[in-house]
């Protein structure tokens, strides 16, 4: 045998390793069960504030029953029925599953969520707001209606290579935030319930954040540009903390001009329906974020 043979072979056996390893790599980790009963009421505002019901629902349909088109330089994505339907919702679905999936971006058979759901943000959820939203939904009323596939091209369509790029581009493992101070809800608040850089993170051509932290985006669906809302981006702007509080609540800009494109969903199904101490919250936050020069 020749020795460009056996490096041939070689070569081979070390690729079918890696794509075997791939494929047969666990998603997700073991976690203590969640104790907290949960609370519909507090969840069903959590469903606002995250940014569930814009996402899961069409303008002219039934709320969780499934979303609108999500179109991207990868295909179009469907947020699907998240009702309390046993048949095409969530309605089988125990808390450990939920979590799972909400937290850890992995279905209940074992699959990996594309990214285009913020699992990765998500992953910082506390226990008790997991519950409640779990409660909050199974509250909801059973939509009988199948979800959209997703319509993917070659090669994202193969979920297969979701696992790689978890592995290079994000994380799942839980992140606990310091809720104690103004600060820290702030960015609770930002960083995970309402997973600001899922729109206003830069991207990579591989759809994988990059810095520096919500500096800006020009890659959302339907051809829409999200701003930097770093503090020194909001202060070249002129924003204050006052401008953002009372901006969250009416998307009122600081010129007297009103918000437009995306922003308006997030804020008409979203952030107004924060009270103000969160949303005082939510601008001192953003305020205090200031990138590293390069």
């Amino acid at each position: 045998m020749s020795k460009r043979l056996k490096w041939f072979i070689a070569f081979d056996l070390v690729i079918t390793i890696i794509l075997l390893g791939v494929y047969f790599a666990p998603l997700g980790e073991q976690r203590p069960a969640i104790s907290t009963e949960g609370d519909v009421l507090v969840g069903q505002a959590l469903l606002q504030t995250g940014g569930c019901v814009a996402c899961h629902s069409q303008v002219e349909g039934p709320a969780m029953a499934g979303g609108p088109r999500l179109a991207t330089p990868f295909g179009d994505f469907y947020a699907p029925n998240i009702t309390s339907s046993s048949t095409f919702g969530i309605g089988t679905w125990s808390l450990a599953e939920f979590e799972a999936a909400l937290r850890q971006g992995v279905s209940p058979d074992g699959r990996p969520y594309y990214p285009a759901f913020p699992f990765a943000s998500y992953r910082s959820l506390t226990d008790a707001d997991v519950a409640h939203l779990y409660q909050a939904l199974r509250a909801t009323e059973p939509v009988e209606q199948p979800s959209v596939d997703h319509d993917l091209a070659f090669p994202f369509n193969v979920r297969l290579g979701l696992k790689p790029w978890r592995w290079l581009f994000a994380t799942t493992q839980s992140l606990a935030i310091d809720q104690s101070s103004e600060l820290g809800r702030g960015r609770y608040l930002v960083d995970a319930v309402g997973h600001c850089g899922e729109c206003h993170n830069p991207r990579n051509s591989l759809g994988a954040f990059i810095p520096p932290y919500l500096g800006g985006s020009a890659q959302l669906p339907g051809g829409f540009e999200a701003p930097a809302i770093h503090g020194a981006a909001l202060l070249a702007r002129d924003w204050d903390a006052e401008d953002l509080s009372y901006f969250l609540a009416d998307g009122l800009l600081p010129d007297g001009d009103v918000v437009g494109g995306s922003m308006v969903e997030v804020i008409e199904m979203g952030t107004r329906y924060l009270n103000k101490a969160d949303r005082d919250a939510i601008a001192a936050y953003l305020l205090s974020l200031v990138p590293p020069q390069r």
